[in-house]
Parts: structure tokens; C-alpha cells; sequence
């Protein structure tokens, strides 16, 4: 009884799954909030990762890449992926004495309360 009850709702699930409509309804709400998650915890780690080359940069009294510049810099230096996990860019801000990069977060809107950021004082030439 078990394993005919089993096997009705794998063939209802797969079913399900070859509507397009259905399958879209399935994945989104299944598969976002999960995605989230895993992404809210790997961000605080790469932005560390990004900020420990940033640092080693300045410590060789090199200029930290330009907010305009930055994909670029992304592309050639950074050892890490160019995207977040939410399929946004990276993204740097440069104050007078710190800088901060960031990921947009879920939303992929940048400046909302779901953005994850790394901020970290300018030493040019220490270490």
C-alpha cells in the first residue's frame, strides 16, 4: 500500500513538473528561499576574501580599484566569482578613510536593508 501510495506521488510530482506553468510555480517557491539562504551565508566570507586582496593591494601602496573600474578588477584579480549568489555584481564604495564592498542582496536593489556589505579602514603600505 505504502509503495503505491509512494509511486502515485512521484508520477503526480513528475507530471506536475513537464507543465511549464506548474513546474515555474513549483521552482519558485521551492527553490528561491533555499537559494537565499545559502547565499546569505557564503556572501559575509567572500566579501572577507575580497577585502583581504583589497588590503594586500593598498599594502603593495597600490590604489583600490574605482567604483567605475571595479567589474573590471573583478575580472582580472579577484580569485572569486564575479557574481554574487543572486546573479548581481559586486560592487565597491570608497570614503575618505574606509571602503566598503557589498552584494545588492536578494532584492538586487542596492542601499535596501537585505544588502550585505564588508567595510574596512584604508592602510596604504602596512603589513
Amino acid at each position: 500500500m505504502i509503495k503505491k501510495l509512494l509511486l502515485l506521488v512521484v508520477l503526480l510530482l513528475g507530471i506536475a513538473m513537464a507543465v511549464p506553468s506548474t513546474r515555474a510555480q513549483i521552482q519558485a517557491r521551492a527553490v528561491t528561499p533555499v537559494r537565499d539562504a545559502i547565499g546569505a551565508r557564503l556572501v559575509p566570507r567572500r566579501l572577507d576574501a575580497m577585502a583581504d586582496q583589497l588590503d594586500a593591494r593598498l599594502a603593495r601602496a597600490d590604489r583600490l580599484p574605482s567604483p567605475d573600474n571595479f567589474s573590471g578588477w573583478l575580472r582580472r584579480d579577484y580569485t572569486g566569482p564575479e557574481l554574487d549568489p543572486w546573479d548581481n555584481i559586486w560592487y565597491i564604495q570608497i570614503a575618505r578613510r574606509s571602503y566598503t564592498v557589498g552584494s545588492m542582496g536578494p532584492d538586487g536593489q542596492r542601499g535596501t536593508a537585505d544588502d550585505i556589505t564588508e567595510t574596512r579602514d584604508i592602510v596604504v603600505g602596512a603589513r
